[in-house]
């Protein structure tokens, strides 16, 4: 009922609205940073900021060799790693603080990421849409890279709501069934040899369907470090 909406707190992404129904809008925290930096370090701050969707940018000299750096940014894209990177573009010479500055309107959406057809909560995100396809593609060949190789080929997709954003692979590696302990199993019959194979396409493709991958911390941290 749009005269009398109901306002939730997301706590867990599994509570996240169904993204097929858009009669629903979605505030996010934000925070007010100021920054102290070197003068000569300016167009590194500012261009941090511009990443990190801060709005109301202002800068104002501190003394002549540094200035405060005030704008309102999301706690999203504070949280992760702002403070790494200030030290990054300011070699180690930045210094920031926060503050409560409420809630603001913000085209958000939740990318669910699906191994093997089945989604994986734990690995679900949420970022601003205008950058989710990008996102989603740093967390799919993040997880290609530290998944571990199965019997069968492993599908990593990124999903918003039923649509896929982003894909990748992990090709299966090959287990050889000819050979057992050294010696060619079967010696020159081509029949047991192609019964063999057979077993291990139809193994294969059974697995293809109920394997389970397992996930390790490396690929959590795929998600928790995926920020630009």
């Amino acid at each position: 009922n749009l005269q009398h909406p109901i306002v939730k707190t997301i706590e867990n992404l599994s509570d996240w609205p169904d993204q097929g129904n858009a009669r629903f809008t979605v505030e996010e925290p934000i925070v007010s940073v100021r920054v102290v930096a070197r003068v000569e370090d300016a167009g590194g701050v500012m261009d941090l900021l511009s990443r990190k969707r801060g709005t109301e940018i202002s800068t104002k000299p501190l003394d002549e060799e540094k200035w405060i750096f005030d704008a309102k940014v999301p706690w999203a894209e504070v949280v992760v790693d702002f403070h790494d990177k200030l030290k990054n573009v300011t070699a180690g010479f930045g210094s920031m603080d926060t503050f409560e500055a409420g809630y603001t309107k913000a085209n958000l959406c939740k990318v669910d990421i699906v191994l093997q057809g089945e989604s994986v909560e734990p690995l679900a995100f949420v970022c601003h849409r205008d950058v989710a396809q990008e996102e989603a593609r740093k967390v799919c060949k993040s997880l290609q890279q530290v998944l571990p190789r199965q019997q069968f080929v492993t599908t990593i997709q990124a999903k918003i709501f039923s649509k896929v954003i982003a894909s990748e692979r992990i090709q299966a590696y090959r287990k050889d069934v000819l050979t057992k302990s050294g010696k060619t199993v079967g010696g020159g019959d081509m029949t047991r040899k192609m019964k063999l194979l057979e077993k291990q396409k139809k193994g294969k493709k059974r697995m293809q369907v109920t394997g389970r991958v397992q996930l390790s911390q490396a690929a959590f941290n795929s998600v928790i470090t995926r920020s630009s």
